[in-house]
């Protein structure tokens, strides 16, 4: 059951408690997005919830069918694929750019976030997860090139619909873990290449993990 809104702009709202729902699985792959259904839940009028979904469309995190409505996208293994090959040359450009542009608080806060990735690693997958989003996250948003911060994160949004193919077995999210700590070293010591070549070389193996089923 979704909460109700209470927003000045219902539409943002609503989306957002969508998409975030959508991400964490609560709405799963196929689910049908009623737009009356979704109205009566969230306590407004369907204009709203109609504008919400179409936005959710144009995120590829849901996709309309003619007659039946929209439904929450599915996300197939090869599409899954593909997205990682793209995500490779995108976000290692981004940690090329970033070794030049991430401050002193900036590699704080992803130190931070490597630590408590250390301690998911151990078992936690779903922590160890949201945790390697934010890892990119943060990569990607000190890059400095708008254009390539909303391209990344566009598809890092679509690669979460792919969590039923992660498996959390703790080898993978212990290598995971470790490839995050050489790429932190490479943009501590603001060496753009080797940033990009560790981004890369990390997310080419997990698109190998996860072809073979083992991965975070």
């Amino acid at each position: 059951m979704l909460s109700p809104i209470a927003s000045p702009r219902v539409v943002d709202a609503v989306r957002e408690a969508l998409r975030r729902a959508i991400l964490d699985g609560q709405l799963a792959p196929g689910t049908r997005l009623s737009v009356p259904e979704l109205a009566r839940q969230f306590g407004v009028s369907r204009s709203p919830v109609r504008e919400a979904v179409l936005l959710l469309v144009g995120e590829g995190l849901a996709v309309e069918h003619h007659r039946r409505g929209a439904e929450v996208a599915r996300l197939e293994l090869g599409d899954l694929l593909e997205l990682y090959e793209v995500r490779a040359v995108l976000d290692g450009l981004a940690a090329r750019l970033s070794a030049e542009r991430m401050t002193k608080t900036d590699l704080v806060a992803l130190r931070g976030v490597l630590d408590a990735q250390g301690a998911a690693a151990l078992g936690e997958a779903r922590v160890f997860r949201d945790l390697d989003y934010r890892f990119h996250e943060l990569i990607v948003q000190r890059c400095g090139n708008a254009r390539l911060i909303r391209q990344a994160e566009l598809l890092a949004r679509e690669m979460r619909l792919g969590w039923l193919y992660h498996v959390g077995t703790v080898p993978h999210l212990t290598q995971a873990h470790e490839e995050h700590r050489e790429i932190e070293a490479a943009l501590r010591q603001r060496d753009g290449p080797r940033a990009e070549a560790a981004m890369r070389a990390h997310l080419t193996r997990v698109a190998q993990a996860v072809r073979s089923g083992q991965s975070h």
